[in-house]
């Protein structure tokens, strides 16, 4: 790139020459003195102290020396412009505006900015494309000039066509000079194999999102291939008046429950000749006889009439499931409580309820303002009983109807499409020791909770586990390195003495056990979903990262263009999906080739960027997809498109996102960021604290599900419209990110994850500056 911006200003500076001879003899005097203040330095009516031309470094954050147009030299000549010697950069002297005096000035056009970016914007000189015309079409261009492949519009170059023929000439010398092969491109360039990277089995938590069946469904193994299950997009106005319907008979129910004991109850209270007379009196009797059998046989009716209706559902879903070709994994009753984990696509969604994970189509589920009306009539059901029975509230499960397994969960296959879940999955230590003193020397970790079961790891004497459930039963659920299973009580050693030893040596100073049987052939790994490490949801970040850029498919190819929606280049693309994410990427092909780790093209992974080269020049990015699709920003024809990789003039892969996903994150309240890292104030806003349980998370989230993790330390949910999805911001010193939507429908409202509910509990609610980081 520094290069290509040498050539553009000799080339420049050829034909502006002729231009300076016409302008030093119109302005024969030197131009009035100015001066001097420190480091300003005085130039002649040429722009120069010694009669050269006068180059100043661009303001578009690549600092390239650059020739001043006679333009800007004029201004210069007026004094509306001086050029500051110390940086290099031609200044705003506020003569044509006070507000902007010190700016920094464009040496081409005089136009000036406050703050040079970080990054340019727009490539300096596109007189070169960036993107092949047809990159997924496997043929070699007829001519091995780049700029055939596209050339830039007449507003996209300035000058006469005779400069653009000197330009053409200069830059054919040039070239002929300096061009290389791809393969020379390459063997320039560290490119190293990375491990292979395996992801593990933990689970991580999401925020919950609520979803409510609208009758009886299954849930599905897999998403059918033959069946689209295309969103009912009109059909939210409707939905929430039948949630309204579904939940006003879910109160009548529980009205007439109450109706019915307190008949049953002055039943009761009928005195003994209240009875004596009803039986005495004949005719009383035969009526009561009479009445009593019409009400037996309407019940009988009405029994027949249920147990017929779901008999039918149930044939009805016997029936789907055979035309649909996919195994039901579970089953859940109308206005069943099931959660969105992940949206899928052609209207899918990959939910959870209780112990069954699965597949069902958003159009049999309440959701969005419908869930909110089924939720909120639920959680006063639950409050209440809460209430009565002296309890603390602890969400609606158990009031609200759950999945019911067909299938056990080792052996459904969709049980770990996304390892994500709602509930909390990073446990708090509760330290072990083994002892096999009782013992032949080692303890054994079952598959079950009993002697009998398979073994899937053993441990020595003092080997160090963690106990995740159960630990008041005669059996424990412990975990030991990767090994997670039941271990006898009286096998370990617990309680406050083996805690303060262990955080006295270290966990560090212990080893763990030694695994015979692998994770996933361990029937009892998910026996609990929480682990004392953090789960690494990589290929999750992924996916996610494939289905945002999805959406973008079929919008224009903008040259220069950095917006997914109005138009990008083929950087430009890339650079917003990174930055979505988190992550800043340079601006143009060239230098990100450069940005991340350079590995082979065979090596990449779904969301790593590959780079085309031609005459040892990048001049494309894409995306990859998978499988040898790209998705890309390819030209002005074809726009966003889904492209397949072209190998000819693919190079290299860059991998830029992070393979251990870091959950843990860092406690609320530690101070991280840096002095330098403070930007712009963004205002005040009210600031609250929320944890994975539903008391946090009452309101129907209208967050997209994407499987991504909640993390403390890190995540952030607010309005997108106030701070986009991907922001870092400061709070209180802290480094958080926005990843998730606060949907509480306030302003300058900010609601901070984490882990534990007695935290967000004890930080309550406050007010607090927010910062961009710069």
């Amino acid at each position: 790139m520094k290069y290509r911006n040498i050539q553009v200003a000799k080339m420049t500076g050829v034909k502006i020459l002729a231009g300076l001879l016409v302008f030093g003899l119109t302005f024969s005097a030197p131009a009035t003195a100015w001066a001097a203040e420190s480091g300003l330095t005085e130039v002649t009516s040429n722009g120069s102290e010694n009669g050269e031309k006068l180059q100043a470094k661009s303001i578009d954050g690549r600092d390239t020396l650059t020739e001043v147009s006679d333009l800007v030299l004029e201004m210069i000549h007026n004094e509306e412009i001086r050029y500051n010697e110390e940086t290099g950069y031609l200044e705003d002297t506020g003569l044509r505006d006070a507000a902007k005096t010190g700016w920094k000035v464009d040496p081409i056009t005089g136009d000036e900015v406050e703050v040079i970016p970080a990054n340019p914007d727009v490539p300096v000189t596109p007189e070169q494309p960036t993107d092949p015309v047809n990159p997924d079409t496997p043929q070699q261009p007829s001519d091995g000039n780049v700029n055939n492949e596209q050339q830039p519009s007449e507003d996209q170059t300035e000058g006469s066509e005779e400069k653009n023929k000197t330009q053409e000439q200069e830059k054919n010398t040039q070239d002929s000079e300096h061009k290389m092969t791809n393969e020379e491109l390459v063997k320039r360039q560290q490119i190293v194999s990375l491990p292979e990277y395996e992801e593990d089995f933990r689970f991580w938590t999401v925020a919950r999102k609520y979803a409510f069946a609208k009758t009886k469904i299954s849930i599905r193994e897999a998403i059918p291939e033959d069946i689209s299950g295309a969103v009912d997009t009109d059909r939210t106005e409707s939905d929430i008046q039948e949630a309204t319907a579904d939940a006003k008979k879910l109160f009548h129910k529980e009205t007439s429950v109450k109706a019915k004991k307190s008949k049953t109850k002055s039943s009761a209270k009928k005195t003994k000749t209240e009875k004596k007379v009803q039986l005495n009196t004949f005719s009383a009797g035969t009526l009561k006889n009479t009445a009593d059998t019409s009400e037996k046989k309407s019940s009988l009716n009405s029994d027949t009439a249920v147990a017929l209706q779901d008999d039918t559902l149930n044939a009805s879903l016997a029936s789907r499931q055979l035309a649909e070709k996919v195994r039901s994994v579970g089953e859940i009753s109308q206005d069943g409580l099931l959660y969105i984990l992940k949206e899928e696509k052609n209207g899918w969604l990959y939910v959870e309820s209780g112990k069954v994970r699965g597949f069902v189509k958003e159009s049999e589920l309440y959701t969005g303002d419908a869930a909110q009306v089924l939720l909120s009539g639920y959680q006063k059901q639950a409050k209440k009983a809460a209430k009565k029975a002296k309890i603390a509230y602890t969400g609606i499960e158990g009031t609200a109807s759950l999945a019911k397994e067909t299938v056990p969960a080792n052996e459904n296959q969709a049980f770990t499409h996304v390892r994500a879940t709602v509930n909390q999955t990073l446990a708090t230590k509760k330290y072990a020791l083994a002892d096999a003193s009782k013992s032949d020397g080692t303890v054994a970790i079952q598959e079950e909770a009993n002697g009998q079961s398979r073994v899937l790891g053993t441990m020595s004497q003092g080997n160090l586990c963690y106990i995740l459930a159960d630990a008041e039963k005669d059996w424990i659920y412990v975990e030991s390195g990767d090994v997670r299973g039941f271990v006898s009580k009286e096998a370990v050693q617990t309680g406050d003495e083996v805690k303060a030893q262990v955080e006295a040596a270290g966990e560090g100073a212990y080893q763990t056990a030694t695994e015979l049987i692998a994770p996933e052939d361990n029937q009892a790994l998910y026996y609990s979903y929480a682990s004392v490490k953090p789960g690494t949801p990589g290929n999750a970040i992924r996916q996610a990262m494939l289905d945002f850029a999805a959406q973008f498919i079929g919008n224009p190819y903008v040259w220069g263009g950095t917006s997914l929606t109005d138009g990008a280049d083929c950087s430009g693309f890339v650079q917003q999906i990174y930055k979505t994410f988190g992550y800043n990427l340079p601006r143009v092909a060239e230098d990100q080739s450069q940005y991340g780790t350079k590995i082979p093209v065979e090596d990449a992974q779904p969301g790593d960027l590959i780079f085309y080269a031609k005459d040892g020049y990048v001049h494309h990015v894409v995306m990859y997809a998978g499988d040898g699709k790209t998705i890309e920003a390819a030209n002005e024809d074809q726009g966003i498109i889904s492209g397949t990789v072209y190998i000819p003039e693919a190079v290299w892969a860059t991998r830029i996102l992070e393979e251990n996903y870091n959950l843990e994150g860092t406690d609320v309240n530690e101070q991280n960021a840096t002095a330098e890292q403070y930007g712009d104030s963004i205002g005040e806003y009210t600031i609250d604290y929320y944890c994975s349980c539903e008391t946090c998370r009452a309101k129907a989230s209208k967050v997209k599900a994407t499987g991504t993790p909640v993390v403390e330390g890190q995540t952030i949910a607010v309005d997108p419209d106030e701070i986009p999805y991907g922001t870092k911001v400061i709070i209180d010193g802290h480094v958080f990110t926005a990843e998730d939507y606060d949907t509480s429908g306030k302003e300058k409202h900010i609601s901070i994850y984490v882990n534990e509910h007695e935290t967000a509990q004890k930080l309550n609610e406050k007010k607090a500056e927010v910062h961009l980081v710069k």
